[in-house]
């Protein structure tokens, strides 16, 4: 019987490994050795992003075959060494768009009309103000980094809205972004002609850091920053810095260098940032749909049957 090793909770699929041997570590960061450790004999393993599974990891595993993990991104996970070894990678690439999409757009609802601050404002008291005016989408440029299937899917659900939609990413032609009443351009032009900027990137070599502290100053002392995707995406320390300078009019991150983030981490210090614990991707028909279809690839594999090839991030290990 095969062996699996879940790092995240997996009761919910236990039909699916009805013929495997499931355990359970419990859900946390782990060091290296901590990692081989728990993982000691898996043919399979179920992960989530607080660790990282690279060539050390998957030397110590020589019996490991699939490394499953639900959602699209994938960046903790070293795919060409595990492809390397002969190890699948799984994953359900743009399932989660449709809730990122939707809570992007609740965000920076959120952030421009100061719903945060203002029940705050509320609770200790006060009533209403001009202070407690925000802005309306209405009339904003909203510049989307990345317009894949989260950047499509929130592209949709801000049109009704009213701003200006305008895009870059150099995989996706006219058309798409046509159909959508997007408007690409280059990068440079992006942080120009927006007020608000979304990022829908995945995390690699060529994103990493692509956004610093200039790329934030060119949006303006009214710019607004919107993070879904990965925070290394922003310079570590850029989005700090912009906002103690008043470079920036706010900010609405749901991913954090550090996670879970250290209770001092400074982008809490800021009253006009909204800030919530990696939730976008997690709405509760889209997370069982995500565990579900991973815990079915992982079980196909294991049994040597067929697999939907693009759910497996190296195919070409299969």
């Amino acid at each position: 019987m095969p062996r699996l090793v879940a790092f995240r909770d997996v009761d919910s699929v236990a039909g699916t490994f009805a013929d495997i041997e499931v355990v359970s570590v419990p859900k946390d960061g782990y060091t290296t050795d901590e990692l081989i450790e728990c993982a000691a004999g898996a043919d399979a393993l179920f992960v989530h992003s607080e660790n990282e599974y690279g060539p050390v990891v998957f030397d110590a595993l020589p019996d490991l075959r699939v490394v499953g993990k639900p959602g699209s991104g994938i960046d903790n996970i070293d795919v060409p060494a595990a492809t390397e070894r002969g190890i699948a990678v799984t994953h359900t690439p743009g399932m989660n768009a449709d809730s990122v999409g939707e809570f992007a757009v609740g965000m920076l609802v959120s952030l421009l009309r100061k719903l945060g601050e203002s029940e705050a404002h509320l609770r200790a008291g006060g009533w209403r103000s001009p202070e407690w005016w925000g802005r309306e989408l209405r009339g904003e440029t909203v510049g989307l980094l990345g317009l894949g299937a989260s950047g499509t899917a929130t592209a949709k659900r801000l049109r009704p809205f009213g701003p200006d939609l305008v895009a870059h990413d150099p995989y996706v032609d006219e058309a798409h972004a046509g159909e959508i009443g997007v408007e690409l351009l280059d990068l440079n032009d992006l942080f120009d002609r927006c007020s608000v900027l979304s990022i829908h990137v995945r995390l690699t070599d060529e994103t990493r850091g692509m956004v610093g502290a200039d790329e934030l100053a060119r949006l303006g002392t009214d710019g607004v920053l919107l993070n879904t995707a990965r925070a290394a995406v922003v310079e570590r320390n850029a989005l700090h810095d912009a906002l103690q300078a008043g470079d920036l009019a706010g900010a609405a991150v749901d991913v954090f260098h550090d996670e879970p983030p250290r209770p001092d981490d400074p982008v809490f210090s800021f009253e006009n940032v909204l800030a919530t614990p990696h939730l976008a991707g997690a709405g509760r028909h889209t997370r069982v749909e995500m565990l579900e279809t991973t815990a079915d690839s992982v079980a196909r594999i294991l049994a040597n049957d067929p697999v939907t090839k693009r759910l497996v991030a190296n195919p070409e290990t299969l």
